[in-house]
């Protein structure tokens, strides 16, 4: 698949792959499948460079730290938009304690804050299993408190679902508003007002 899916398709493949070698411990969280030496030696045998190319990208990007499709597809419109790979599963604690941990986070640079960022499918707020059984306004009460508590730390906070990682344009419109920048590695903009 990573030798001719798109890049989005592929990471929701090599990102679960990824994650089922990590949970069985046969692989640490910041190693690509791309350093996994039987699949490194599969692409490099690949006949076609376009094809090589591809598997090399999806694998390089791979990362068991993932937890749903959404966000892989998120890194791979992050990659096509040209923004810095964040951190993934980033926890943060206040005074009150532990907070929770986002989908992504993009440290501050140069003494600016970071970013935090949330894809949100809307299963996050209708499916029981994923709300751990309590009800939809209980669920979007709680995610209230938590951004609130986090922003209050003085990072900046955005959210995407689905609409946006198909089209990447609004996701980069909305990347950009939170203070990012899709230029090179100091991918924090300094910002007047957030």
């Amino acid at each position: 698949m990573a030798f001719s899916s798109k890049l989005s398709q592929s990471l929701v493949v090599t990102d679960g792959a990824a994650r089922k070698l990590w949970l069985r411990g046969e692989l640490e969280p910041g190693v690509s499948l791309l350093e996994h030496q039987e699949l490194a030696a599969a692409v490099r045998s690949h006949p076609h460079a376009a094809a090589r190319h591809r598997a090399e990208l999806a694998l390089a990007l791979s990362n068991p730290l993932v937890e749903s499709a959404g966000e892989s597809y998120s890194r791979a419109a992050f990659h096509y938009l040209g923004f810095e790979q964040p951190e993934l599963q980033h926890g943060f604690s206040d005074l009150d304690g532990f907070i929770g941990r986002s989908d992504f986070w993009w440290p501050g640079q140069d003494g600016r804050k970071g970013v935090v960022g949330e894809f949100d499918g809307k299963g996050k707020y209708t499916d029981a299993m994923l709300r751990s059984g309590g009800s939809p306004e209980e669920t979007l009460y709680q995610e209230k408190i938590r951004e609130d508590r986090i922003r209050a730390l003085g990072f900046a906070f955005v959210r995407w679902g689905w609409s946006h990682v198909r089209d990447p344009e609004r996701l980069r419109r909305k990347l950009i508003a939170a203070g990012l920048s899709p230029a090179g590695k100091s991918a924090l903009l300094r910002t007047v007002s957030t």
